[in-house]
């Protein structure tokens, strides 16, 4: 971990421009922040920078105040400098429904999120702080929908994907750190989220679905690992769809699957992760749904991609056949973007399989080393494209979701039972 890191576990204070000066070479995006414009009416500080280094001022004495732990600061003070660090690529001007034109960001915070993914493996953060500051990155302007939302399902929705105490300190720091005319109303805003995730229960619940797992783990204690998981994550996407309330009726919605149920799993990670050759070696059982072997059946080359309806069709089929007679699949293709990923995880869900995603999260540099060696070596072109277009995925988008490093070690297990 970088020397500036290591002073921020131990309580230093860097501004914005030492920040940028020690973590820009590997994200360049906090050099174009000075020239990222925002909307006076939000934002009438300034510019992102000057935004960004006032939350960054907010979030040290939040930290203070509230006495974190080094890696809970760490992480909250890295997620203050980055929290719009995709608004460089997302800012544009667009009329408003008056007419007038307005400076906008649209998603920048699920940009910022994925621009972050293969980067910050760079910095060797430990684990934890990596995932935090994802999370919160991404899901920073989900506090206000579930505010608005106002439900429990929402409430769990979330809190099963980022801290929700760190969230609350990060929109505090956020909204102090602005000048807009709707200041002091998000901050009664914010004191609503506290008080209503207090009341559900998830202010400091390390797992939002421990409830449920220990509920279905005594009712379906002779079952296997893979029947409760299924019935466990179905059970949560139909509870915060708002189909169910209770465990119970998870548990009697899983019965069609007693009969037995397919299970599909999903890679993603950009070429050169390592995909293939995990599958060999972990899941040697499953059919293999390989796009690029289609591409050099149908075309003769793996990096044709003129064929690729074809190829889709095709796999689809494969996929179909495998589901029909409830075996293991797995899908194996880059699937870095999100309508990609869609494609099997909606087969699968349609055949009531239990999806897994194996999500591969190297560093950039690994990427681009590890690639001219490769047997089916990428253009470094396309590697970028890859990367830059790359879009993370999220818990929901799967039962399970298992996040793995460069070295292929397992950093996360989400969705599967602790049993």
């Amino acid at each position: 971990m970088r020397p500036l890191l290591e002073e921020l576990l131990h309580g230093a204070s860097p501004d914005l421009a030492a920040m940028t000066a020690a973590l820009g070479d590997v994200l360049p995006l906090l050099d174009r922040l000075p020239a990222t414009p925002q909307d006076a009416l939000w934002h009438a500080e300034g510019t992102v920078a000057v935004h960004t280094a006032w939350v960054l001022n907010e979030a040290y004495t939040l930290a203070a105040a509230h006495e974190l732990e080094p890696e809970a600061r760490l992480t909250l003070i890295l997620a203050a400098l980055l929290h719009d660090i995709g608004k460089p690529l997302t800012t544009r001007t667009s009329e408003d429904v008056t007419g007038q034109e307005r400076i906008i960001s649209p998603r920048h915070a699920d940009r910022g999120r994925s621009y972050l993914a293969y980067r910050l493996p760079e910095l060797q953060l430990p684990t934890a702080v990596q995932s935090g500051v994802m999370a919160l990155v991404g899901h920073h302007h989900d506090l206000g929908r579930t505010l608005e939302a106002g439900t429990q399902a929402a409430y769990r929705r979330l809190a099963r994907q980022v801290d929700l105490r760190q969230l609350y300190l990060l929109e505090l720091a956020d909204t102090r750190g602005r000048l807009s005319a709707d200041r002091t109303s998000r901050l009664e805003d914010l004191e609503l989220f506290r008080l209503q995730a207090e009341d559900y229960g998830l202010w400091n619940e390390a797992d939002p679905c421990a409830d449920w797992e220990a509920h279905l783990q005594t009712a379906l204690s002779a079952a296997p690992v893979s029947q409760l998981d299924l019935t466990l994550q179905r059970g949560i996407l139909d509870f915060e769809a708002g189909l169910i309330q209770t465990p119970e009726e998870a548990i009697s919605r899983s019965y069609p699957a007693r009969a037995g149920f397919p299970e599909l799993v999903v890679m993603c990670g950009p070429s050169g992760s390592g995909k293939s050759s995990w599958i060999a070696e972990h899941l040697p059982d499953h059919t293999v749904v390989s796009l690029d072997a289609l591409r050099d059946k149908l075309a003769g080359k793996r990096a044709d991609q003129s064929v690729n309806g074809q190829v889709l069709q095709a796999a689809k089929e494969q996929l179909r056949v495998v589901l029909r007679r409830r075996g293991k699949v797995v899908w194996d293709a880059t699937n870095t973007r999100r309508d990609f990923r869609r494609v099997p995880l909606s087969l699968g869900l349609d055949y009531g399989a239990l999806t897994t995603l194996v999500v591969f999260q190297p560093p950039v540099s690994t990427l681009f080393s590890r690639n001219p060696a490769r047997v089916q070596s990428v253009p470094a072109q396309v590697l970028a494209a890859q990367i830059e277009n790359a879009e993370f995925p999220y818990l929901p988008e799967a039962h399970r979701t298992l996040l793995l490093d460069e070295y292929h070690r397992v950093t996360d297990r989400a969705g599967f039972s602790k049993s």
